[in-house]
């Protein structure tokens, strides 16, 4: 057990020695009890061994990866633009849709009055409110018509 405990000892020793120093002297003694490495020699009769390290480190082959982190960031911001331009232009048709929906329901509420009295002031009333929408619609189209033209001149920068 003592020679074990002594062994591990002189061993982690050595190997601490090892990564210390860059060159570095260590004795093997061979005495009745084993075989005993030391920094110091035990006897005149210790064999004497030297290690060298060298300060380089040892690590794969050099290869300059930004060409390819650009290239897939690129890619990322593209397919990130391609996806909001689909999102502008899927705004634009459901603007159209709720356009169409309100002009709709005007003309219903038109034709669905009788007395000419009233179908006059309703026409007013209408007119009134479709001007509000296809202003309305103007704004919110022309907001993502800028939007989408401001998309495709990044997409156009990076491809």
């Amino acid at each position: 057990m003592f020679k074990t405990s002594r062994y591990i000892l002189h061993s982690s020793f050595l190997l601490i020695s090892f990564f210390s120093f860059s060159d570095t002297t260590y004795y093997k003694c061979v005495t009745e009890k084993g075989t005993v490495f030391s920094q110091l020699p035990c006897d005149d009769e210790a064999t004497t061994y030297k290690v060298n390290t060298t300060g380089n480190q040892y690590s794969g082959p050099k290869v300059d990866y930004t060409k390819q982190l650009n290239e897939l960031e690129r890619e990322r911001l593209l397919s990130g633009l391609e996806a909001e331009l689909r999102s502008n232009n899927h705004k634009l048709t459901i603007l159209d849709r709720n356009k169409e929906r309100a002009e709709y329901k005007q003309q219903e509420r038109l034709n669905h009055i009788l007395a000419i009295d009233d179908k006059k002031r309703i026409t007013k009333d209408i007119t009134k409110k479709l001007k509000i929408i296809n202003k309305t619609y103007k704004k919110n189209v022309s907001a993502v018509t800028k939007q989408i033209k401001i998309l495709e001149k990044k997409i156009a920068q990076f491809q």
